[in-house]
């Protein structure tokens, strides 16, 4: 799986300007909690926080949870490249 760690990254958003990336972005992210695979990416993301504060106490919670996000964050960016690639494209909303 590759990792995108910023919207440049992504190859459909790579040769637009900044403000044209992000509203591209805007639209086909509304549409990702339709989905199961977003779900699931939350529940993990609250499951990393709840471990990391359980085990490891207050500063263990903070680094699981921004690991939950991290991993979150990739999920949401498949979902939108598998179901929204066309809105990323400049596609009909």
């Amino acid at each position: 799986m590759k990792i995108y760690w910023t919207l440049k990254s992504i190859p459909e958003l790579a040769d637009l300007s900044l403000w044209e990336r992000g509203r591209r972005w805007r639209s086909a992210y509304k549409s990702v909690y339709r989905h199961w695979e977003t779900w699931c990416g939350l529940a993990l993301c609250g499951g990393c926080a709840g471990v990391g504060a359980h085990v490891f106490d207050r500063v263990g919670g903070i680094l699981m949870a921004a690991l939950g996000g991290f991993l979150y964050g990739q999920i949401a960016t498949y979902v939108v490249l598998k179901y929204y690639r066309y809105r990323l494209r400049g596609g009909a909303r």
